[in-house]
């Protein structure tokens, strides 16, 4: 029996997102480190400005897919479905469809910048007389490529319809770190912006035959079979398109809050606002190390119609997230003053410490929000997610303007937290009434105990501001303390408390 013969049964399934889990977040955590260590010696060798426009151009390599109309993901999807029905003959149509569109959609978009280079280097951005011309070559060559860097986005998809996540990590993650390495190899050997460019580029061309090769070992079909079907396409496109738009205005809706600040207060002030952002946005890495493998899942039990499958693996999903991020969250709230204050500075933590609070929350519910959304791509249903964001947009900018303006950065925080709230309570409530899953799998008696003593707890860290640190310490344990009894009693199956207890177990004899 061929390879793309497999369909996983729900146990399987379940291994599966366990394991591709661990994957997702290792190959984004890896990345981080290297940067971490990597972007000082950059900067060292190029200067910052030259560097100022390298991340300009990294940004462009890989923000560029988001240009894909959605079709990587559109990919994916159909695959899946194809996998579940047992449709293994179309699933080479499907991705040579995908494919041969995102290439002429990359060159569209090649032309175009193209002509916008110009424009973008020598009137937009403020670039020094003397690297202007290094930075034009650059652009030129980001964007000659735009085709083989659409490509990877249905290559990939096809492993993730698989749900082979191992492999995908083991191309991505060498990926993003070669590109900081090469980046350094490029400033070191002194060999300009144009020069760090290639050999990026030579290695985004191996990451496409890499991603291909691994396509074809799991699906042989696509070495015999070329097809092209416009009626296919149409159908991709109507996917991918309200996934473009969920692409588009998500990351809007995210980030608007920082330009309305320095639109309506100062740039100066953006800062207090920025720097706990970028702390707690780092959590984003767990849920959505989840998440991605969940869109392939719920896509395959999908097209098997398997409804309650759909439904216990979307509320253990949620259960165990909220689980695992609760505590990080509430620690980091409870001591946001002291982590400020030890990472930037008493001014950072005096000004910035009551917004570190909002924002820590806000994620939280932001990550929780993640799973319906992606549920009602994964049953084709991306329309709605991009509805509900469109709608949030329109009243969402007025409204923070309004709290920006009578209440500062604090009420740019407030506001952020309430869009995730309000944002969450519809997906959800979406998902509950179209029946997509059931209310009484998520909402039981020990997930509405957990959630409520969640709530409690987390009071306690938006009123720690004034306690000194003995008394924070105290708190702060005794608030773990009832949440982790909490959830090990009404959070977790049995199967799950004994898994964990023989992990411990096994952890602590091998460090006896």
């Amino acid at each position: 029996m061929q390879k793309e013969h497999l369909t996983p049964d729900f146990s399987s399934i379940r291994k599966l997102i366990a394991k591709n889990t661990f994957f997702n977040f290792v190959g984004q955590v890896l990345p981080i480190i290297a940067a971490i260590l990597g972007v000082p010696i950059l900067i060292k060798y190029l200067g910052t400005e030259r560097f100022g426009i390298l991340s300009i151009l990294w940004m462009l390599m890989w923000y560029s897919t988001m240009l894909d109309l959605g079709l990587g993901r559109a990919t994916t999807k159909f695959v899946a479905n194809a996998l579940a029905r047992g449709e293994f003959e179309n699933i080479s149509k499907i991705v040579w469809t995908s494919v041969l569109m995102q290439v002429i959609i990359g060159i569209a978009l090649a032309i175009v910048s193209l002509f916008l280079t110009p424009f973008i280097v020598e009137k937009v951005l403020k670039i020094s007389p003397g690297l202007i011309s290094e930075a034009r070559t650059s652009f030129y060559l980001i964007f000659l490529f735009t085709p083989i860097i659409l490509v990877s986005t249905s290559l990939q998809g096809v492993l993730e319809a698989y749900q082979r996540f191992d492999l995908i990590n083991f191309v991505l993650a060498p990926v993003k770190i070669g590109v900081l390495i090469l980046s350094i190899l490029g400033a070191v050997l002194n060999l300009k912006l144009t020069g760090i460019v290639v050999l990026l580029i030579m290695m985004r061309v191996l990451m496409i035959f890499t991603l291909f090769a691994l396509d074809l070992r799991i699906c042989p079909a696509l070495k015999s079979k070329f097809k092209f079907d416009l009626k296919l396409l149409s159908e991709l496109f109507s996917f991918g398109g309200w996934i473009t738009v969920v692409n588009i205005v998500n990351p809007i809706l995210i980030y608007i809050d920082r330009f309305l600040i320095g639109a309506i207060l100062s740039v100066g002030v953006l800062a207090y606002y920025t720097a706990p952002f970028e702390v707690v946005q780092r959590l984003w890495i767990i849920p959505a190390s989840l998440v991605i493998t969940l869109f392939p899942a719920f896509s395959l039990l999908d097209g098997q119609r398997q409804n309650d499958e759909i439904s216990n693996l979307f509320s253990k999903s949620v259960r165990l997230t909220f689980v695992i991020l609760f505590p990080i969250v509430f620690v980091l709230s409870f001591f946001s003053f002291e982590i400020l204050k030890l990472w930037l500075g008493y001014d950072f933590a005096v000004n910035s410490s009551n917004v570190f609070k909002f924002l820590a929350f806000g994620i939280l519910i932001n990550s929780i929000a993640g799973f319906p959304a992606i549920l009602l791509q994964g049953v084709g249903r991306p329309d709605i997610t991009a509805k509900v964001y469109l709608g949030e947009l329109i009243l969402y900018v007025p409204f923070i303007s309004f709290l920006i303006y009578k209440f500062g950065i604090l009420g740019a925080g407030v506001g952020w937290m309430l869009r995730q709230v309000v944002d969450s309570l519809l997906l959800y409530g979406i998902v509950f009434k179209k029946e997509i899953v059931a209310w009484n799998k998520l909402l039981n008696q020990g997930s509405f105990s957990v959630f409520s003593i969640s709530i409690v707890i987390a009071l306690l860290a938006f009123a720690s501001g004034a306690w000194n640190l003995l008394l924070k310490f105290v708190m702060a344990l005794l608030g773990l303390v009832i949440f982790s009894s909490v959830a090990w009693i009404k959070a977790l199956e049995q199967s799950e408390r004994e898994k964990f207890k023989s992990k411990l177990l096994a952890f602590l004899w091998m460090h006896r």
